[in-house]
């Protein structure tokens, strides 16, 4: 997922508004993005804003074809009446939400899920996966090559695939993806899985059947039932990556609450490169290079819970329309939240982008030089060490993890991490040792 920043588009629109018409804009701009979760400070509020007054300027055009001009109305009234408007909140979302992927995105990710999914395959018949965001299509299309390339059928897996944006849907339905999309694909996977056309390369129709693309935002209160039914049942293999850094903290919560309903007890869930450190460690334990499973089951929430009404003014107007968030309970600071070193949110955004961006080595560079200056800064150590994870520097990444363990002893991820570096070397007494201490932290916090 990434923003857009078509800043001619945002001139043109912004001459065409008043004082007032701006002032409706930049309301607009936070209402629909508190109701589809988007922090605006990770989004960018230029870019929310730009979609905003594509969005009025849009509303103004069509009102003015109709009697009642809009200049007639109230700016509570025309706000009201746009956030009613569907084609304004598609406008919006088509114009801040860029789905921009690229196929076998981190090989060695897409190695570890193709070795997971083939394990289970050695146990049950069948396998569910989904992919949400899904882009184009280009990680549902990966996985599904990278399983026939392993000896698979098509009847042995199914693929859902979600996106919020109905442009990114209706582009993978044609699986046909541009030069730029197939830029690590080699030449001998591109001449047995891709057929040259004129708008770009299409994927072979046997992947294009393993996938069912639907238009369909995670965080609206019916998602999880939508694709339970959709997949029969809960999914072996989640892939969420690169939307939780987008989101607030309380649609984070949410977020991971319904990919906990929607995966198996023992399924795993990949998430983007610098992700981990969102995932409530306590919860979640690595498997892999970006890749986690649950500690336990799911505990049982009921089911009022899911659906409780948020309907209050015109915010919960906006999360009516767009299947919206519930209020999270709020959270109390402990002293490990205080004496934790913080890292500035700047360094934090700009490592993100790069990583989101594919641009592990920037990411990696950026954190370094963050710690350079200050070395005490536990999640960007963890950070680091995950990012080495994605790259296969398994020895610089367990370095990392042991100096912020040393630093910070209760921190349950980068414990969790060793363990797992542990047990892939054969060192099970280490392996138990930190499980422990990662258990013990998790009483603690």
């Amino acid at each position: 997922m990434t923003t857009s920043h078509n800043t001619s588009l945002a001139q043109d629109a912004s001459k065409k508004l008043s004082e007032n018409d701006s002032k409706i804009a930049s309301l607009f701009a936070t209402v629909m993005s508190d109701a589809i979760g988007l922090d605006l400070n990770r989004v960018g509020v230029n870019s929310a804003m730009r979609a905003a007054h594509q969005a009025l300027t849009f509303f103004k055009e069509l009102a003015s074809s109709k009697e009642s001009p809009s200049e007639a109305r109230t700016s509570e009234a025309l706000l009201d009446q746009m956030i009613d408007n569907d084609q304004c909140r598609k406008l919006f979302i088509e114009s801040i939400v860029v789905s921009e992927s690229w196929l076998f995105r981190e090989p060695k990710v897409f190695q570890h899920i193709n070795s997971t999914i083939c394990q289970r395959l050695k146990k049950q018949s069948k396998v569910s996966i989904l992919s949400a965001p899904c882009a184009a299509g280009e990680e549902a299309c990966s996985i599904a090559l990278s399983l026939f390339e392993s000896g698979h059928s098509q009847t042995q897996f199914r693929i859902v695939a979600t996106d919020i944006s109905q442009l990114a849907i209706r582009h993978a339905l044609k699986g046909i993806f541009t030069e730029k999309a197939l830029r690590t694909v080699d030449e001998s996977r591109r001449q047995r899985w891709f057929a040259a056309k004129p708008q770009g390369w299409e994927v072979t129709a046997k992947a294009q059947n393993t996938i069912d693309f639907v238009h369909l935002n995670l965080l609206a209160t019916d998602s999880p039932q939508k694709l339970l039914r959709l997949a029969g049942g809960q999914f072996d293999l989640i892939c969420c990556r690169n939307l939780l850094i987008y989101l607030t903290k309380p649609a984070r919560k949410e977020l991971i609450f319904k990919l906990e309903i929607l995966l198996k007890p023992d399924g795993e869930l990949v998430v983007g490169a610098v992700e981990p450190a969102i995932l409530p460690a306590r919860d979640w334990e690595p498997t892999g290079p970006l890749t986690f499973c649950r500690h336990k089951r799911l505990d049982t929430r009921t089911e009022t819970s899911l659906s409780r009404d948020t309907k209050q003014g015109v915010l919960s107007h906006a999360q009516n329309k767009m299947c919206g968030l519930k209020d999270p309970a709020p959270k109390v600071a402990t002293v490990k939240d205080i004496a934790v070193p913080i890292v500035p949110r700047e360094i934090i955004q700009e490592v993100e982008a790069c990583a989101n961006a594919g641009d592990i080595e920037a990411a990696i560079q950026l954190c370094q030089r963050s710690l350079r200056n200050d070395g005490a800064q536990t999640d960007l150590l963890y950070t680091l060490a995950i990012l080495h994870q994605t790259m296969g520097d398994l020895m610089i990444s367990e370095k990392l993890l042991v100096k912020a363990v040393y630093l910070e002893p209760r921190h349950q991820g980068a414990l969790l991490c060793l363990a797992l570096i542990a047990k892939q070397r054969g060192d099970t007494a280490a392996e138990r040792r930190y499980r422990r201490s990662a258990s013990l932290a998790g009483t603690k916090s």
